[in-house]
């Protein structure tokens, strides 16, 4: 065995299975709209050197700016607190300036949302989902994107609280 990995570990499961240090990795629900693990994880993980992957990172397509205000949303993902009502509505003011950035750097809103994940410390790869290849394509420009330090304080100060 090279790694021993988990997934889905509250942060007592956490520290009961790296009680001898061998954990190498977490997985674990984490992007712009939903934060928690800064608080929950991070200093855990990045104390003991744990890499953090999250899962949802582009919160099922939000955080990709293919949404609008207007977008009708299919009963499935209603069950998901960020795409009902005013949250719904805030999320997607909150790409739209992400878009602002994105169109800066002549990118998608996909790969300035994932180029911020792998700007961060705790996290050590970012697995998005695709349904089509041309998705897999165009994620894998986020390896070629660099964001400047004011762009990535500007991505935190317009997903902060």
């Amino acid at each position: 065995i090279r790694a021993i990995g988990v997934s889905n570990f509250s942060l007592d499961q956490l520290k009961e299975a790296n009680k001898d240090g061998y954990v190498d990795v977490l997985q674990g629900n984490y992007n712009l709209i939903n934060r928690s693990a800064e608080q929950t994880y991070f200093p855990y993980t990045i104390e003991k050197q744990i890499s953090f992957i999250p899962y949802f990172p582009l919160a099922s397509g939000l955080l990709t700016g293919k949404y609008t205000k207007d977008t009708a949303i299919v009963p499935g993902r209603l069950k998901q607190p960020h795409f009902q009502g005013e949250a719904f509505i805030s999320n997607v003011e909150k790409v739209e300036r992400i878009r602002e950035i994105a169109n800066a750097k002549g990118a998608a809103v996909a790969n300035v949302v994932l180029a911020w994940y792998l700007s961060q410390k705790a996290i050590a790869a970012v697995i998005p989902g695709a349904k089509h290849s041309e998705q897999v394509l165009n994620n894998l420009k986020t390896l070629d994107m660099k964001l400047t330090s004011e762009e990535i304080q500007r991505i935190d100060q317009i997903f902060a609280g």
